[in-house]
């Protein structure tokens, strides 16, 4: 364990104001959740994680020198009474939260592990049993824990000139079926001229660049492919998706979340408007309109029977065709003075909004209510007595 804000002190006079961003969480019950924040950079990356007790009115904070990509809470081993959380680095660390502290683990064979293993970029993880499963670039789709993984990616044919896909991790219905998205797309190496490409000479000149332009018009030509499977690692299925997701062209879409409707029914949520409804076995009916193709949806739950959606600018209200605006009414005490919703949840039939601006919300029979995360909490460094975490 190391203190990640030894060098901080320059902080600003090198790298410029810290600008965090409330950018994922995960809610375990109506009394804990855990949030990300960060401003992650290449040249500097950095997360914050913190841990809240609703009912205490406590924050718990740890500092991470990783860009953190998605957060999940640990189902709750017999009777204990808080929860854990698990969180993902972009370059391979898993890092578990617990009351009594947080565990760091590397997958093998990743950039956490060795500067010189190739780069997968890694987007989720999700708690299955007592493993971990864990999505990526470059075909990345493994289950596992500490030394012991093994690849349950689904059959999935490469065709030139796409490059194997990226794997997400949607999440799961009530059903415990996994919901994952492979995407893909054109490998830029084929389009690329280059020593040993088909179409490159040593004595090219002029031609050289025309033809470089040739090729990426061509490479533009190529849709993005997306494709939805569910099940269970080594038994998965795949979903249909609409052509306008499916085969995106030229802008990039997007599958985003799975949302149950009790046992018997999912939503899956994209952009484009996309809203599908099914299951598993059944599969999966676009029921969205036409109208609502501009909005992109990244997130939705199901609370007193309505669909709840959101943007990355708005909540809607879905009535099973269209989505109707649906806004916070509260004073907004702080900029920015819009919504800006990361994350929404549903507990104890309470509605959770949480905002990039460092707040959250939450809507119940009382009405809306706005909190701010306690500016010292974002801080870097942290100058509050804490903040030391693993590498």
């Amino acid at each position: 364990m190391t203190d990640a804000t030894d060098d901080d002190d320059d902080f600003e006079e090198l790298y410029g104001a810290w600008e965090p961003t409330l950018y994922a969480a995960a809610t375990a019950d109506d009394r804990y959740f855990a949030l990300l924040i960060g401003g992650p950079r290449s040249d500097d990356p950095y997360t914050i994680i913190l841990t809240r007790d609703a009912e205490a009115q406590t924050f718990s904070r740890l500092d991470v020198r990783r860009e953190l990509r998605d957060i999940r809470v640990v189902p709750r081993a017999g009777d204990a009474d808080e929860p854990s959380y698990v969180t993902l680095s972009l370059n391979g660390d898993i890092y578990v939260i617990t009351p009594k502290g947080a565990e760091h683990s590397v997958i093998p064979g990743t950039q956490a592990e060795s500067d010189d293993a190739p780069e997968i970029l890694f987007s989720s993880i999700l708690p299955v049993g007592d493993q971990w499963l864990v999505a990526g670039g470059e075909g990345f789709l493994k289950l596992g824990k500490e030394k012991s993984w093994q690849d349950v990616s689904p059959p999935l044919q490469t065709e030139y000139p796409y490059k194997v896909p990226d794997w997400t991790i949607l999440g799961t219905n009530q059903n415990g079926d996994i919901f994952i998205v492979a995407t893909q797309a054109a490998n830029t190496r084929h389009f690329n001229l280059y020593p040993g490409h088909p179409l490159y000479r040593e004595d090219m000149s002029e031609e050289e660049f025309e033809l470089q332009k040739k090729l990426y018009s061509e490479l533009d030509s190529y849709p993005r492919l997306k494709t939805l499977f569910t099940g269970q690692p080594g038994a998965w299925k795949q979903q249909a998706l609409p052509d306008r997701i499916a085969r995106s062209l030229p802008a990039y879409s997007y599958v985003a979340d799975v949302e149950s409707d009790g046992p018997e029914a999912d939503y899956v949520i994209g952009s484009d408007g996309l809203v599908m409804k099914g299951s598993p076995q059944a599969g999966f009916t676009d029921i969205s309109s036409i109208a609502d193709r501009e909005k992109n949806f990244k997130d939705g739950v199901r609370w007193r029977n309505e669909l709840i959606l959101a943007t990355g600018t708005e909540l809607f209200r879905f009535d099973g065709h269209f989505a109707k605006p649906f806004a916070p009414k509260v004073k907004m005490r702080s900029a920015p003075f819009v919504l800006q919703p990361s994350a929404i949840f549903v507990q104890n039939d309470k509605l959770y909004v949480f905002d990039y601006g460092l707040r959250y919300y939450t809507f119940d029979d009382q009405g809306w209510n706005q909190y701010d995360i306690p500016k010292e909490l974002s801080q870097r460094p942290f100058k509050g007595g804490g903040g030391k975490g693993p590498p």
